[in-house]
């Protein structure tokens, strides 16, 4: 490990710091740590979900993003780089944060699935415009949900196996068929998909 990634950082001196680096870190509990990259299952569901989400959210004040829209959680002091975030928040040409994240999507693997769904979830939970963080494992057709309930915490509510995920936008709800999202992924029953 360098001796850069071993500094403790604050939020704000991370996000000085990182804007000068090559390439991409979050903040974890004041250290910074290097995005990995991922399979082309991972690749093609968050494609997916991005592609997905913009013909939905045309013509709405949100809009959907890949891994690049950074989430800081000034709650904890760390910094997330979110699979797929909706941000119906003001739009900032210049931002590299998103202004408004009110859905968030992790893509699941089998090494870091644990980690997407109780440290990301404990940072996710504390920003208050995400009403929903969804899970979509890369491995399976399984697609766990939480959704921010009455006391403002990030709960469980539904483990998709098929169907729709019923998104929470600020316009009204909308459809996500898990066909979408799994698209040419291999891992729906009849659909013709091509394996991965």
């Amino acid at each position: 490990m360098s001796e850069t990634s071993r500094r403790i950082f604050s939020l704000a001196d991370f996000l000085v710091w990182e804007s000068e680096q090559e390439r991409r870190f979050e903040l974890v509990d004041g250290e910074a740590v290097m995005m990995a990259g991922g399979t082309q299952a991972h690749a093609l569901i968050a494609a997916n979900i991005v592609s997905a989400l913009r013909s939905r959210l045309r013509g709405s004040s949100c809009r959907p993003s890949g891994s690049d829209m950074r989430v800081p959680i000034p709650a904890t002091g760390n910094s997330r780089y979110p699979d797929v975030t909706v941000d119906c928040g003001r739009y900032d040409p210049t931002s590299n944060d998103a202004s408004e994240p009110v859905i968030l999507f992790e893509v699941l693997s089998d090494s870091t699935g644990w980690y997407d769904q109780a440290r990301k979830l404990r940072d996710y939970d504390n920003v208050p415009s995400v009403r929903q963080y969804v899970c979509v494992s890369q491995s399976e057709c399984c697609v766990p949900v939480w959704e921010r309930d009455a006391l403002g915490r990030l709960v469980p509510e539904d483990v998709l196996l098929d169907g729709s995920l019923s998104l929470a936008l600020q316009d009204g709800p909308a459809d996500l068929p898990l066909a979408e999202i799994y698209e040419d992924a291999g891992l729906l029953q009849g659909s013709g998909s091509h394996a991965v």
